[in-house]
């Protein structure tokens, strides 16, 4: 049997190959990867750029508007006796129904005719409030406190310095805070020390923040609580005149009003149509009066 020796013969089997990747098309599978992970990288990198740059923009304009929403959820909040009742007349005279001390300092102003104590709106100057609102929480389970607190909001020089690395207290043209402190416990003390309750920075590079007041009798915004006079404890709208420096170096201004929740009454108008109801032993509005067969409680009030 004869036997022939095969020539330039090759596996059938591809695995049984000894034959690899040359140098070379390992180099150009190096150098294609390289491209592919550095054009990775750059997305990757401009991506995170991108977010960067536009929350840095927007981060004091968001601050804003939360700094707004506090203020709104407060103010909506509001409290005084004197949405409902009228104020007491010390005097006992049923010739004065309405009464008012314009000089009246300190956290409460007297007393409503039906016991209530009111507290007192409170502002050093265009950039401070302080009132009591029913926006409190309580955070501490069986804590003394209840759903009425005390808030002021008030501006001061911006505490954070270079050394922070901030760059939001180094402005020059906006160097002060919008801040905001509460009291809710002892809320009954006739003087609010706020000197040593912790403050809350709800803005900061701010330039203005001026409060002023819806006056019922003029129908315009009063700069002043003294404007209002008797109505200086019934404060219906305000309004805040916010001006801050944005990251920009650029000025920004916005205008918010804000109103109160509580329904109106006037209460001082019950009391002249009513000849001093509550104070003089009068039918008060909406009661009727034992003394009356036909059902009549007060003057024009009728059942």
């Amino acid at each position: 049997m004869r036997k022939y020796k095969l020539v330039n013969s090759k596996p059938n089997n591809i695995l049984l190959s000894q034959e690899g990747f040359t140098l070379v098309e390992v180099l150009i599978a190096i150098v294609l990867l390289a491209f592919i992970s550095l054009s990775t990288f750059k997305m990757v990198d401009n991506s995170t750029d991108t977010k960067e740059k536009v929350l840095k923009e927007d981060q004091l304009l968001l601050q804003t508007l939360t700094a707004t929403s506090r203020l709104d959820s407060d103010f909506s909040q509001l409290y005084s006796p004197l949405f409902f009742y009228s104020k007491a007349n010390p005097a006992n005279n049923s010739n004065a129904i309405y009464q008012d001390n314009a000089t009246s300092k300190g956290a409460y102003d007297g007393k409503t005719k039906n016991g209530m104590i009111i507290p007192q709106f409170q502002a050093e100057d265009k950039s401070t409030i302080v009132f009591l609102t029913t926006s409190n929480r309580r955070k501490v389970l069986d804590s003394k406190e209840s759903r009425f607190t005390w808030i002021r909001y008030s501006l001061r020089k911006s505490e954070k310095s270079d050394d922070d690395g901030d760059s939001k207290a180094s402005n020059s043209k906006a160097d002060q805070e919008l801040v905001r402190q509460t009291i809710s416990s002892n809320i009954y003390t006739s003087e609010l020390n706020w000197s040593d309750i912790k403050a809350q920075v709800l803005l900061y590079q701010v330039k203005s923040a001026d409060f002023s007041y819806w006056d019922e009798r003029t129908k315009k915004y009063v700069n002043s609580l003294l404007d209002l006079n008797e109505n200086k404890n019934t404060i219906r709208s305000i309004k805040l005149d916010l001006t801050w420096i944005d990251e920009n170096d650029h000025e920004q201004k916005i205008e918010k009003v804000y109103r109160i929740l509580t329904p109106y009454f006037n209460t001082k108008t019950d009391d002249l149509k009513t000849d001093g109801a509550y104070g003089d032993g009068g039918a008060p509005p909406g009661v009727p009066d034992p003394n009356n067969i036909s059902g009549q409680g007060g003057s024009d009030v009728h059942f």
